[in-house]
């Protein structure tokens, strides 16, 4: 009897642990996140939102829904004047080879590109990105979507990272 109980206080320790160490490390993010509403072909849809001190609108329209196992999709977009369609998926596909994707897909007429890359240790599993452009008031708006299947997962840091350096690198080229 006396095991039984000492392998169960042993369970619960290492539960106890365990929590305090999730609350730690959460604790100190600083950033804080929420839930909006939106319209998505005439659905509406939650999505997660990550409030930030950062004003840039790749960062400011970040959004992402789903989960850890069911499996994310990331979007953001930003409005990118004085570019022409062409120009803009020009650059942003010689960004995105440039940064280890792998384009399996462009469309100068729907103003789309297709890329993706392998995962690490995924056995064969690829992560899709969508970067769409569409001609607005003078200049483009870039559409960045990243998706990951059930049980990937990609730092959000980094995912908001590459959108906005991609962006920027579409960007630059003007001034």
């Amino acid at each position: 009897m006396k095991y039984y109980d000492s392998e169960m206080n042993r369970g619960i320790m290492k539960n106890y642990i365990f929590a305090v160490l999730i609350v730690s490390v959460t604790a100190g993010c600083g950033v804080s996140s929420g839930t909006k509403v939106i319209q998505v072909q005439n659905k509406k849809v939650d999505v997660k939102v990550k409030n930030t001190s950062d004003k840039r609108a790749c960062v400011k329209n970040f959004i992402y829904k789903g989960s850890f196992l069911a499996g994310r999709s990331y979007t953001t977009y930003a409005f990118i004047k004085n570019i022409s369609k062409d120009k803009a998926m020009k650059l942003a596909a010689l960004y995105t080879v440039n940064d280890g994707w792998l384009i399996t897909n462009s469309d100068k007429d729907l103003g789309i590109i297709s890329a993706s890359q392998t995962v690490n240790y995924g056995k064969g599993k690829v992560v899709p990105l969508s970067i769409g452009f569409e001609t607005k008031n003078g200049g483009v708006k870039m559409t960045m979507t990243y998706s990951t299947s059930g049980g990937v997962t990609s730092p959000l840091e980094s995912i908001k990272n590459h959108f906005c350096s991609t962006i920027e690198a579409v960007e630059s080229n003007l001034r």
